[in-house]
């Protein structure tokens, strides 16, 4: 694992951006593919929807004294007027749910590869500041070295400075593995079959419109398929037999025409018909209830992106400042100005400053991912 993270580090320049890598996660996500074949099978419903009954055929054999005699009879279903636009209907709505269902599915991946190459972006930034450390605690430590060999720095300073080392390198260590972890999760989860080396430095910008939400497109196109049910189970009556007949006798040929309308008189299918009216009104109910909170949540997260901003602006500039000291303390630390743990307190100091900072860049793309998906800019 350890091998792997530093093969990743050493090729940063034969790193793939962020967008190529989420094309290609996107391309060849067998999960995604799978649930694509929702349309097929939203257009085969629909055409189960729409077809017509199958006609029947009656053949009857007749024994007269001397004779023989045969009926033939024909008996095919028509719909009624206004039934096929209604079954059509349903059929669009099917295509509609199937298509918001791969958008939100679609959107979803979107949002968790990002959030997941967050992670790998901060663990990859955090194990450049373990090594950042451990050179910074390497110098200190040379230092430390010549100045005891100098005779100006005692024998158990010189120990705490190698012991702050080796700390370092163990952090160095820990960081390498929790990067190789995050990748590998990444990785897993684009459904990728290769290993690839992404750039872990994309920066995440809010988006400059708002479209449909995935979720509330979701639910509201399953709603307009309640609706389109409730208009083809309204009719108590949806079809009539339209029948012909042939009857050959010894002594005559009988010929028939007719239909056959059931007559609606106990099942008026007026109970399904208030249950999917009162499942509409439900449903009608919590999209604007979701749509309310989409509203309020929108407006709390742009907020905190704009709180983090400057917080990160005000991180960095206490960064810059913490830095320039460390070097004039480092420098007076050489020619015996300053004691160690001095020097280490700044060290320390300026080296939780840049976590911070990270921490906090890495809160701001969180935030900006999930405004991003509720305003449904993943969805295309």
């Amino acid at each position: 694992m350890r091998l792997l993270l530093l093969a990743i580090v050493s090729t940063v320049t034969l790193a793939q951006t962020f967008e190529s890598f989420l094309d290609k996660a996107i391309a060849q996500n067998p999960y995604l593919g799978a649930s694509s074949l929702q349309i097929q099978q939203a257009h085969h419903d629909g055409n189960i929807v729409q077809r017509y009954g199958n006609p029947t055929v009656e053949v009857e054999a007749s024994k007269f004294q001397n004779q023989n005699g045969y009926r033939v009879a024909f008996n095919q279903p028509i719909r009624l007027w206004g039934v096929g636009m209604d079954k059509a209907h349903v059929a669009e709505s099917l295509s509609n749910r199937a298509q918001a269902s791969i958008k939100m599915q679609k959107a979803q991946f979107i949002k968790e590869l990002s959030l997941l190459y967050i992670d790998y972006a901060q663990k990859q930034k955090l194990l450049e500041l373990a090594n950042i450390e451990r050179s910074i605690a390497s110098n200190i430590t040379n230092i430390s070295q010549e100045r005891y060999n100098q005779g100006s720095l005692s024998k158990a300073l010189l120990m705490q400075a190698n012991v702050a080392y080796a700390h370092t390198e163990a952090m160095v260590m820990e960081q390498e593995s929790e990067s190789a972890a995050s990748y590998l999760a990444l990785i897993e989860f684009s459904g990728i079959p290769e290993e690839l080396v992404v750039d872990s430095a994309h920066p995440f910008d809010l988006p400059k419109d708002d479209k449909e939400n995935p979720d509330i497109l979701a639910k509201e196109s399953q709603n307009s398929l309640e609706l389109a049910q409730i208009q083809t189970q309204s009719y108590a009556v949806e079809s009539l037999g339209l029948f012909g007949e042939y009857e050959k006798e010894p002594q005559q040929n009988i010929y028939r025409m007719g239909i056959s309308l059931p007559l609606p008189l106990f099942n008026t299918k007026q109970e399904e018909k208030s249950l999917k009216m009162l499942l509409a009104q439900q449903n009608s109910m919590v999209v604007k209830g979701d749509k309310n909170r989409l509203r309020i949540r929108k407006k709390s997260l742009a907020n905190t992106i704009q709180t983090l901003r400057q917080l990160i602006l005000k991180r960095e500039e206490n960064f810059k400042n913490e830095e320039r000291l460390l070097d004039t303390y480092r420098d007076a630390f050489a020619i015996s100005n300053i004691n160690l743990l001095e020097l280490f307190e700044i060290k320390n100091r300026m080296i939780q400053t840049h976590k911070e900072i990270i921490t906090l860049e890495s809160e701001r793309n969180r935030s900006i991912v999930e405004y991003t998906y509720l305003s449904g800019n993943y969805n295309e």
